[in-house]
């Protein structure tokens, strides 16, 4: 089974038809839809594989009406509730290209996960955006350490540059005691934690035993670096239409894990370089069907 811990929230879309008009009206569209970028992961691999989402919603009228959509998905929902449901504000230019204005939350207010939560878990999947308060970060490491200790792999989604930045040491600090077997990260965020340099190990790299970085880079070949040097370059097909590019990084962690599950649980150290290529060029396919469609979603299966 895949476990995904972290963020669920509403997100509003303000889709803009032309530049913004400061202080004046823009034209645009709003839709309000189910985000997060662990609950994106969530709905893209249930389909896939059995797949659980453990998080925190707010005891209000969006709380519900998220975990209801994610099972709609297939998806296994475990939520601890209390504060008020995040929201996210997500701005999309003509380009496709997003910005992205965060309330966390009650995501933020994620405590202690219950063991039992954590059972029959082979594959644990996290983000970042978990480091950024005291009670979830800590909630998210001891859960990591639980399925280490139970013989599974964790996976960490580098989540964004702003994270990294506004936490800085305190973020690297909880990389290494996350100790994830997958570390996925985009160019930014890669340049930003050291992890690569051109097809070379970087420091942070080096520093994790046994992590294998999924780097990122839009069009231009993911690269797949361990501690030893470059293991694999996997060439991105091009995409002829992009309507969103939202969602995109999780549709390719969710493409990626749950080949790797398919796969006989073939996942962290035991990987060689051609079962990661394909899981790999999984997660691109499914990126693929992503950034043609508005919003973090999929077509109809």
């Amino acid at each position: 089974m895949l476990a995904v811990i972290g963020d669920v929230v509403q997100d509003v879309v303000v889709r803009l038809r032309e530049r913004i008009r400061y202080a004046s009206d823009t034209a645009c569209d709003i839709v309000i839809q189910r985000g997060g970028s662990a609950a994106n992961v969530a709905a893209f691999a249930a389909p896939r594989v059995p797949t659980r989402f453990i998080g925190c919603v707010g005891d209000d009228l969006a709380g519900p009406a998220l975990i209801r959509e994610l099972e709609g998905h297939g998806v296994e929902v475990l939520a601890q509730v209390r504060g008020s449901t995040g929201t996210i504000v997500v701005q999309v230019d003509p380009s496709g290209e997003r910005s992205m204005f965060p309330s966390r939350g009650a995501c933020g207010m994620l405590s202690r996960i219950d063991p039992r939560w954590l059972a029959g878990v082979e594959l644990l999947h996290l983000t970042a955006y978990s480091f950024e308060t005291e009670t979830a970060r800590a909630a998210v490491i001891e859960a990591a350490a639980r399925v280490h200790a139970n013989g599974g792999r964790v996976s960490l989604d580098a989540s964004s540059a702003g994270t990294i930045q506004a936490l800085g040491q305190g973020y690297v600090q909880a990389v290494l005691e996350v100790r994830p077997d997958f570390l996925s990260a985009n160019a930014e965020e890669a340049a930003l934690l050291s992890l690569v340099d051109d097809d070379a190990p970087g420091p942070l790299l080096t520093r994790l035993e046994g992590t294998t970085v999924l780097a990122r880079r839009g069009a231009r070949p993911t690269r797949v670096v361990s501690a030893d040097g470059l293991v694999c370059e996997v060439a991105v097909r091009p995409v002829e239409f992009i309507k969103d590019l939202t969602g995109a990084g999780d549709a390719f962690n969710a493409g990626f894990l749950a080949s790797a599950l398919r796969d006989g649980g073939a996942v962290g150290r035991e990987c060689d370089a051609g079962g990661l290529e394909r899981h790999v060029r999984a997660g691109h396919d499914l990126a693929r069907r992503v950034l043609a469609r508005p919003g973090a979603s999929l077509p109809p299966e």
